[in-house]
């Protein structure tokens, strides 16, 4: 990662040291759960994934390496819920993509409510996170990464159990906040990029149509 694709990580110090908590992530390639991982350093996160990606020996075997827990797209994902819990309970950390799927264009998509679900059960702060290039670099629909390009991860300020609770007084209410959130963060580290690129990278697309940078204090 640092030698391909220069990867550098922004506001490491709001990962909590201790403790659970849940990551939650923009979704741009095959490789964001290195790449979450990689940002999230000591505390990194127990990913959950596509039951169908578990089917490629390649690519499984390493889901299974990173101790990915499988979700099932249909539905009916009680076994993986129960995991998750499990993990937040010993007071370790888990990684949802709240969009459900990698994103088609590189744009936040819309997110799921599963998030929201576990937070109500975990009491266990939300860690947003947003990260950008990894789609120029695996973009869905290309069978293997481009070994060229730049990735950049931005961490966002924790949202403690007590902030949660009316932050989902409206379900839908807190999911929109927590993708505006996701979104700002992902603007920021295409900002980043941008800049020490020279504007190369990441190629311009429908992401830039999300908002305008904003970088952390």
């Amino acid at each position: 990662m640092s030698w391909n694709y220069r990867f550098r990580v922004e506001g490491a110090h709001h990962i909590p040291l201790h403790g659970p908590a849940i990551f939650i992530a923009n979704h741009q390639s095959y490789l964001d759960p290195v790449i979450h991982g990689l940002a999230a350093g000591d505390r990194a996160p127990r990913p959950m994934a596509k039951e169908s990606l578990f089917r490629n020996p390649i690519f499984g075997g390493l889901l299974r390496a990173l101790n990915c827990i499988s979700v099932r797209t249909a539905g009916g994902n009680r076994d993986a819920f129960r995991a998750a819990l499990e993990e937040l309970d010993a007071g370790r950390t888990v990684m949802i993509y709240p969009e459900g799927t990698r994103s088609h264009d590189g744009s936040v998509q819309e997110f799921r409510r599963g998030v929201e679900l576990l937070a109500r059960r975990a009491s266990a702060p939300i860690v947003p996170m947003g990260i950008d290039g990894a789609f120029d670099v695996w973009p869905m629909g290309q069978k293997l990464p481009r070994w060229h390009g730049r990735i950049w991860a931005t961490v966002g300020r924790p949202i403690p159990p007590d902030a949660q609770a009316l932050l989902f007084q409206d379900a839908q209410t807190g999911l929109d906040e927590l993708r505006r959130q996701v979104e700002e963060l992902m603007q920021n580290c295409r900002m980043r990029l941008r800049a020490n690129s020279g504007g190369r990278f990441p190629a311009w697309g429908l992401a830039d149509a999300q908002g305008v940078s904003h970088a952390l204090p």
